[in-house]
């Protein structure tokens, strides 16, 4: 299904914005786009969306907007004492060169942030909660729209479903005129083969007989019913729904394959083409649906 989400958080300076979009796909498929120096944060973002999301490819999108450039500070005394080692070093080795400014300030401890708490672990620690609810946010918003779209998708399956509940019926109203038809058939048939004074009825009425079993579509027309109310049933309960209507689905299709190539009847197999274009539109459906 489709969705879309956005959603922003900002403290300090420090902001994170996470856009979510969805569409349609069989399987769980996320796809986050981060800046480079953030890559890091993919594994944390897919765990996110996996926890509320079942089927759909995803793409997520991070953007981070830092603060302005901090008051830096410089630390005198950690300056004064790295020159005074290299000149002490300079001397024993007798060496010509010294320390140049920008080497001095490269130096670990000379130039840091006015806040000491925020080393690099600690930033990417707050950047991080940002993220989570930057995303938990835009995972709402998706997640709402799936959620329209679904009970739009659930009352058109129902539709289909009682189509085809109504087509069932049908074929279960023909179904005794189906057997008698297909023992009519066989006995005509049998008697313009063979002569007439060279059957024996008895023998003929036990072929009919077997061959009227095998035509038997009751068992059929029981489990495509049987699948029906388990579809209704399935849509009623909510919870993931695609994956299990697609098995009935196919369960239903393979009924209506058998019960067509078993009949003779010609207004059943037209109400099996109608089970088939039905079952196909509901397939198309249920791919869109977790």
């Amino acid at each position: 299904m489709t969705g879309y989400g956005a959603g922003q958080a900002e403290r300090g300076g420090l902001g994170a914005t996470v856009e979510v979009r969805t569409v349609n796909h069989r399987f769980l498929d996320v796809h986050a786009r981060l800046p480079r120096e953030l890559a890091h944060f993919e594994v944390r973002i897919q765990q996110a969306v996996r926890r509320r999301l079942i089927r759909g490819r995803v793409d997520v999108s991070l953007t981070v907007q830092k603060p302005a450039s901090p008051e830096l500070l410089v630390d005198g005394e950690a300056a004064r004492s790295y020159l005074i080692a290299a000149r002490r070093l300079r001397d024993e080795l007798g060496l010509n060169e010294d320390l140049d400014l920008r080497t001095l300030l490269l130096l670990p401890g000379v130039v840091r942030d006015r806040d000491p708490r925020q080393t690099p672990a600690a930033a990417d620690e707050a950047l991080g909660a940002l993220v989570d609810e930057s995303l938990e946010s835009a995972l709402r918003g998706a997640v709402g729209m799936r959620l329209q779209e679904g009970e739009a998708l659930q009352a058109e399956m129902e539709g289909r479903i009682g189509s085809v509940r109504t087509a069932i019926g049908r074929i279960r109203e023909l179904e005794p005129a189906s057997a008698i038809e297909a023992a009519s058939r066989l006995s005509e048939r049998l008697a313009q083969l063979l002569a007439p004074a060279a059957v024996d009825p008895q023998r003929l009425a036990q072929e009919v007989a077997v061959l009227a079993e095998r035509a038997d579509i009751s068992e059929e027309i029981a489990r495509l019913e049987s699948h029906v109310g388990q579809m209704e049933n399935l849509l009623l309960a909510g919870g993931e729904v695609g994956k299990r209507m697609d098995f009935l689905l196919q369960e239903t299709q393979r009924e209506v394959n058998t019960l067509q190539a078993k009949t003779v009847c010609l207004e059943i197999k037209e109400q099996g083409i109608v089970l088939k274009a039905e079952i196909e539109k509901i397939r198309e459906q249920a791919q869109n649906v977790e």
